[in-house]
């Protein structure tokens, strides 16, 4: 057994998760896998069945799932009626062996995508990193991660990478005067103050917190850790009249225990790497080339990132390199039948319900939820009780 590639598999945070895990453990082929070749496609073979069950119901409606071959794709056209609900299943087409694949898609009003590619010892992964969808932000494991943070104005990218490079740079500050759509951006120093050009206000950073959390019986603001698990500022602003304070997350927008209305809408952002080798933030903007920042014996540099280049993690078997930057894009991730072979079963199908078709890909032995005004309505393909 490999176990020392199990404990460093790639957990992709949120929405990658799922696929990312299922890829990598596709390519490791370890013992405590799914048992391989007849034995594995003996629990995979019907007869079938779809059951539908609405809420916590026990008992569910049956409907048998048959295919001509069952090693290969077919069109299918069943419609199945949930009785005494307004709700039709139709079963579109099956697929012996099922795969999910992810692509970046140019379109304009897009946002900045990143396509990288993780590789080590029996892995080889592609990732997809997007700064403006919250599921796409970061990869992490024990070896090492990668986030990507963008930066609004393109024209001071580099001028702001290299700031972040001085030691008690802690990360971004941006503030938009009045309602201006782009903000202006500057590297967060505690004990340093900012005069805000062309207007009264002055901006200081009082206090830097890693890991932000408050004090039960004080109620008083400490740090828990010295890693930037949930990184925070202490922000004055002066505008020549009164001074205010408030804290600013780099996890939330704006602040949930705000006090103070501060008459200037501002925003933290971490760049904060802790000093931990293999670590890694890969800094864009629109128009702009890429950057990285990184640590090294334990102070922060920063490059211009290099595509295709391989990039080590703590682990040197293990290693990101990236492959491409979009300006534009969404991330689309869709199904698509890998062989003919009875591997990954599943069926296609549309849920018709209140005037809307919404497609469902029904994974063997996975449930697949559906809410309802009803209630939520979960669906399970499977073999037939009868064939255990």
């Amino acid at each position: 057994m490999r176990t020392s590639i199990k404990s460093k598999l790639y957990s992709v945070f949120a929405g990658i998760s799922i696929a990312a895990f299922a890829a990598i453990l596709s390519l490791t082929n370890q013992a405590w896998a799914a048992p391989a070749g007849a034995a594995h496609r003996s629990l995979l073979t019907g007869p079938w069945e779809l059951v539908v069950k609405m809420g916590m119901e026990k008992a569910g409606l049956l409907f048998p799932v048959t295919v001509s071959d069952e090693n290969k794709p077919e069109k299918l056209d069943s419609i199945l009626p949930v009785m005494g609900m307004p709700i039709n299943i139709r079963l579109e087409r099956y697929v012996p062996d099922l795969k999910w694949e992810t692509t970046a898609v140019e379109q304009p009003g897009g946002m900045i995508v990143a396509k990288l590619t993780v590789k080590g010892k029996d892995l080889e992964q592609d990732i997809w990193l997007s700064p403006g969808d919250p599921d796409r932000q970061s990869i992490s494991s024990s070896i090492g991660s990668v986030a990507i943070k963008k930066i609004h104005n393109a024209n001071i990218i580099e001028k702001l990478v290299r700031e972040l490079t001085h030691p008690r740079a802690v990360g971004i500050i941006s503030v938009w005067l009045d309602d201006t759509n782009s903000p202006l951006e500057y590297a967060a120093n505690p004990a340093e103050t900012i005069t805000m050009p062309k207007s009264k206000y002055k901006l200081s950073v009082l206090e830097y917190v890693p890991h932000y959390s408050i004090d039960t019986e004080t109620k008083e603001v400490v740090s828990r850790s010295d890693k930037p698990v949930n990184p925070a500022i202490k922000v004055g602003v002066d505008d020549g009249e009164n001074t205010y304070e408030q804290w600013l997350w780099s996890k939330f927008p704006s602040s949930p225990h705000k006090e103070t209305e501060l008459a200037l809408r501002m925003e933290f952002t971490s760049f904060d790497l802790g000093g931990t080798e293999g670590k890694y933030i890969l800094v864009v903007a629109d128009g702009s080339e890429p950057w990285l920042l990184f640590s090294n014996k334990g102070k922060t540099q920063t490059e211009k990132a290099t595509l295709g280049r391989a990039y080590p993690f703590t682990d040197k078997e293990y290693s990101f390199s990236i492959e491409k930057i979009f300006d534009s894009a969404v991330v689309k991730t869709d199904w698509k039948n890998k062989s003919e072979n009875l591997l990954n079963p599943a069926i296609i199908a549309t849920i018709e319900y209140d005037g809307t078709a919404q497609q469902a890909v029904l994974e063997f032995n996975k449930p697949y939820h559906y809410k309802t005004k009803f209630g939520t309505m979960v669906l399970l393909y499977k073999r037939q009780k009868s064939s255990y």
